[in-house]
């Protein structure tokens, strides 16, 4: 209970009137476009924003354009007269929405210039304009004669030169065909440039030079709806292309010294003789040990046999004796023999194969 005592404490005019006006929309039952088009030409001191506004022209996906014109101008001509028709806009006139009129009227002109300079080429700008040409005689004649009875910050003929003004805005938009291309152009290039520094902004890029705008899009209609896209890509790609390089860039500084490391880490330390020599150098002594086992074995094995190899070892062959080169007429292949050799007694064949064996292992 406290809690929503609070929230009846804190309750402001502002939302007395929004609990009115939905209690309003639900009683009578508005379709959506009519709420939304109600709540952009409301008597608040702002508005209407650009969310109303593109809210309002959301609903040509679903409504007719000349729908939403016929309501806004209809929301205009009951706000513009004098006279009430029957006692809810008599009471609404002198209770609700006195000294707050002439911002209905004046929001109701704001809304049907952007439905003019916003919608599309062809169509739907034939619908807008077909219906203001049928009606431009409440433009003419009932707007522009509008006399603001009291408003609440005393500024009445203030705000009936501001409505004035718009009006007359219009109604040039409606005669001249050449003025309402020159403006169409112009707000779609404010359009696309605020657009184009929200996307900055959100990229944290640098601002776009929207100064160095070809020509075409400044002389042609159809540029607008056609370049606009391609340019929003193009800023994008070029974002994102800067962002990869970058990335590509710290990336191969980041495995360059990774690299570094590693073969500084690799690097031996020959001056610490403390330090533990690597897996491979042990490995290496190991196989050093093992190779001087291997040779005292042999050596002790080669202790063992010298008598027998001595003994069976066959007696040493004497030198062959020189050859004389300039000797032309002396033997090629003729070896002499000593007297102890020819009178040698022949020896058996497999003792040679058995010392040579034995010498072997």
């Amino acid at each position: 209970m406290d809690s929503l005592s609070k929230k009846i404490q804190n309750l402001g005019i502002h939302d007395i009137r929004n609990a009115a006006r939905f209690a309003q929309n639900m009683i009578v039952q508005y379709e959506p476009y009519q709420i939304d088009i109600r709540r952009a030409t409301n008597t608040d001191a702002w508005g209407p924003t650009p969310k109303h506004l593109e809210k309002v022209l959301r609903n040509r996906y679903q409504v007719p354009l000349y729908l939403l014109t016929e309501y806004t101008l209809k929301r205009l001509v009951d706000h513009v007269a004098t006279r009430p028709k029957n006692l809810y806009e008599k009471a609404r006139k002198d209770y609700v929405n006195y000294g707050s009129e002439w911002r209905v009227v004046l929001k109701c002109l704001v809304v049907i210039e952007f439905l003019l300079l916003n919608v599309a080429d062809g169509d739907e700008l034939n619908q807008v304009r077909s219906c203001l040409v049928t009606h431009k005689h409440l433009l003419s004649r009932e707007v522009a004669q509008y006399r603001v009875a009291m408003s609440n910050d005393g500024k009445m003929e203030v705000h009936e030169r501001g409505i004035r003004k718009k009006c007359e805005n219009i109604l040039q938009l409606l005669d001249d065909t050449q003025y309402l291309k020159k403006e169409r152009r112009a707000h779609a290039k404010n359009n696309l440039k605020i657009r184009q520094q929200a996307e900055s902004s959100l990229y944290n890029a640098n601002p776009i030079d929207t100064s160095a705008m070809s020509s075409e899009y400044l002389d042609s209609d159809e540029g607008v709806e056609e370049e606009e896209p391609h340019r929003r890509r193009s800023q994008l790609d070029q974002q994102r292309r800067q962002r990869r390089d970058i990335l590509r860039e710290r990336i191969k500084n980041t495995e360059i010294q990774r690299k570094k490391q590693q073969q500084q880490q690799d690097l031996p330390d020959l001056i610490d003789f403390d330090a533990e020599p690597a897996q491979g150098q042990e490995d290496e002594d190991e196989d050093e040990d093992d190779d001087d086992d291997d040779d005292e074995f042999g050596d002790f094995q080669a202790g063992d046999d010298s008598q027998a190899i001595a003994a069976a070892a066959p007696p040493p062959k004497p030198k062959q004796q020189d050859l004389d080169l300039l000797n032309w007429d002396a033997p090629v292949n003729a070896q002499a023999q000593t007297p102890a050799q020819a009178q040698a007694p022949k020896q058996d064949a497999f003792a040679d194969l058995f010392s040579q064996s034995k010498s072997l292992i």
